[in-house]
């Protein structure tokens, strides 16, 4: 009896025990597992814990907890790839560094412009790009907390010689704890560029302005002060400021078709064009400059060439500019050659003559506006200096190119390259 009252003890208190242990013990080890499965980002076994409410309750929370994580972070790769997006779009390098100047992100443009496409963040940015001017204005921005640009002429990697607006911009305003700066390359060569060519144009056409407008002026108070001139005199008077005039209607009317050109609302009038006889035409127009000059033509066209999908009005513009040159600048007695020939899927139109040529350093310039090899001799013929670079812009609005070859005493070649098909 003894023995079956101690036996029964001995049950109770283990399902007692093992009561609790389920209860109020196993639950723990359930929410420690689950604990430990968050820290170390495990999807978790289970979160329902339903041995008692408090562990139950645990469970939720962490289940909420979890859920909140995953939102969270979520969230942070859709801002982590809407910013690279930003970054990877820009056109102008971009570069984000902390408040001792090392780079923490950076943009492809700004891996691109100075090399360094296997570069990873945490570097120095005085190290990665080598220039102490960037580096100084970056530290001044964050030292001021007011932002900084400068114009810098950038001496090192793939944008040596480019200059750069370099723009930095520095964080944590409002935040003691974030600081650093956004720092924004923008590359301004191009404009300077445009800039520099426009002062010279603007420049280069007040200076052929007032050569003309001067020798009127003077032989207008000649004839004012005296107009009972000498008729010969009076003649030699209205034939000079009659080619001055000239030269003046030529300089207004080059600069007019440049404009045009250079317009975004340029258009080209096409139709197809027969090489041959288009060329044999023009040729004919000009017989008797050539004969002035006792110049001899020479027509080079295969019958055969295809015809040529093109503007005429612009194609004879561009003939017209490159015959004047090589007649102008021709010795008497020389020959003059118009050539057509295929070349790939286009056609080289060329012009030749045996003049005096052109020096090795004049001839990458001579289709810039103005641009004259032998300005007193250029001058002294009556030449604008915008010809070749009508006829550049031609060429180029065609989808082409203008090409030239010379040497000095032997002669010179002007070509154009013009696709035989437009893109429609």
């Amino acid at each position: 009896m003894g023995w079956l009252a101690f036996c029964g003890l001995i049950a109770v208190v283990f399902a007692t025990a093992l009561a609790v242990w389920r209860r109020w013990i196993a639950p723990w080890k359930d929410v420690e597992e689950l604990s430990q499965a968050i820290v170390d980002r495990r999807p978790p076994r289970k979160f329902l814990i339903s041995a008692n409410p408090q562990s139950r309750s645990i469970g939720l929370a962490l289940e909420m907890l979890v859920d909140r994580q995953r939102e969270l972070e979520e969230r942070f790769r859709e801002g982590e790839s809407s910013v690279q997006a930003v970054f990877g779009a820009m056109l102008d390098g971009l570069v984000v560094v902390d408040d001792r100047r090392r780079v923490r992100m950076m943009n492809r443009e700004f891996r691109r412009a100075f090399g360094l496409e296997e570069a990873e963040p945490g570097e120095p940015l005085l190290e990665m790009i080598r220039h102490a001017s960037v580096d100084r204005l970056v530290l001044e921005a964050i030292r001021v907390r007011e932002p900084r640009r400068e114009s810098i002429q950038m001496s090192r990697g793939p944008s040596e010689g480019r200059e750069m607006e370099v723009s930095a911009v520095p964080l944590g305003e409002n935040s003691v704890q974030t600081e650093g700066a956004v720092v924004l390359f923008h590359d301004v060569t191009q404009l300077r560029q445009m800039e520099e060519i426009r002062r010279d144009f603007v420049a280069n056409v007040s200076h052929e302005l007032r050569t003309p407008l001067s020798i009127f002026r003077g032989y207008l108070e000649t004839l004012l002060d005296d107009p009972h001139q000498p008729p010969g005199e009076l003649l030699r008077i209205l034939e000079v400021m009659e080619r001055h005039s000239d030269r003046l209607y030529a300089l207004v009317e080059d600069v007019l078709s440049l404009a045009r050109l250079e317009s975004p609302a340029a258009e080209l009038d096409l139709s197809e064009i027969s090489l041959a006889e288009f060329l044999q035409e023009i040729l004919r127009d000009w017989e008797k400059r050539l004969e002035v000059k006792q110049l001899k033509s020479r027509l080079d066209v295969p019958l055969d060439l295809p015809k040529l999908e093109a503007d005429e009005s612009r194609l004879q513009e561009i003939i017209y500019n490159l015959l004047d040159n090589a007649v102008k600048y021709s010795q008497p007695s020389g020959v003059i050659t118009l050539r057509a020939a295929l070349e790939g899927d286009g056609v080289r139109i060329s012009v030749s003559d045996e003049g005096i040529g052109i020096r090795e350093n004049d001839l990458p310039r001579i289709f810039e506006r103005f641009y004259r090899a032998d300005k007193a001799r250029s001058r002294e013929l009556g030449g604008t200096g915008l010809g070749l670079s009508i006829v550049k812009h031609i060429a180029q609005l065609h989808g082409g190119t203008a090409q030239a070859q010379s040497e000095p005493g032997k002669g010179t070649t002007i070509s154009v390259v013009l696709p035989l098909e437009q893109n429609s």
